[in-house]
């Protein structure tokens, strides 16, 4: 048993190490009495992680389905064994005797950033690739995620300075990521990899988006990212063949969903 547990405590450093996103949930019910409507609990994971989480969410539900009781749930601190949260109760500004409480958590381990209910992160902040975006998909999936869909302009602005700050530039001038929206150049629309219409904002000046003869092919979308010491203004998104290389400029950005 010793020796399976400490191959399994190599394999899951390696996957910290590799910038894989490490990712785990869970849930457990806890007995809390609330003296007013707001209780503070420790939560342990009973798993074993190789560090504290860089990032936990938590939500908080009577284990009784049948109860009204809602809650909000505050994570107050990450420990390697446990987490520490305040709970609210928000339908009524009263407390309650002794109740059984399930917290539904998840956890994530890597160097990227969340982003609303998504994890963003670079499998190789540093690597050049001539590839295009079915392969990339799989770089991607191969790496526990999926690429990048661009909901608005909000979104957009955290994932350009994301991969701005992220990317190592070294002495190249500009980088590429490839997104999971695609571009119609007939009726000049984005929509996301999930079928709902996506950012259509932020493109690249150049003409961008190209559509019309002679660009029907145009369908996959890209980000050109400059240095955080450029200045200009050429840079944004951009449309392209889906099977084009991008110039061995791509460095590539994926997600995963949080819960």
């Amino acid at each position: 048993m010793k020796c399976i547990w400490f191959v399994l405590l190599v394999e899951v450093m390696s996957v910290v190490d590799s910038h894989q996103p490490l990712t785990n949930r869970g849930s457990i019910d806890l007995y809390l009495t609330f003296k007013n409507a707001k209780t503070m609990a420790e939560v342990p994971y009973r798993m074993c992680l190789p560090k504290a989480p860089d990032y936990v969410h938590a939500t908080a539900r009577p284990s009784d389905p049948s109860l009204p009781h809602k809650f909000n749930v505050t994570i107050l601190e990450i420990k390697r064994g446990s987490f520490v949260v305040k709970i609210d109760r928000i339908e009524q500004a009263t407390g309650w005797d002794r109740m059984l409480i399930t917290v539904d958590w998840f956890s994530y381990i890597g160097n990227g950033m969340v982003y609303q209910n998504l994890i963003l992160w670079f499998p190789d902040a540093a690597d050049r690739r001539t590839i295009n975006v079915n392969t990339t998909s799989e770089y991607c999936i191969d790496h526990g995620g999926r690429l990048v869909d661009i909901v608005d302009k909000a979104m957009y602005d955290v994932v350009y300075n994301y991969c701005r700050q992220t990317i190592v530039f070294g002495s190249d001038e500009w980088a590429r990521v490839w997104l999971g929206s695609s571009y119609n150049t007939m009726t000049d629309t984005v929509t996301q990899s999930n079928g709902k219409p996506g950012y259509h904002g932020d493109w690249y000046p150049a003409g961008y988006p190209y559509r019309g003869s002679g660009y029907e092919t145009y369908t996959g979308l890209l980000l050109d990212i400059k240095p955080p010491s450029y200045t200009g203004t050429d840079h944004g998104m951009f449309n392209h063949s889906p099977t084009w290389g991008a110039d061995a400029g791509v460095t590539q950005l994926c997600s995963t969903n949080l819960m």
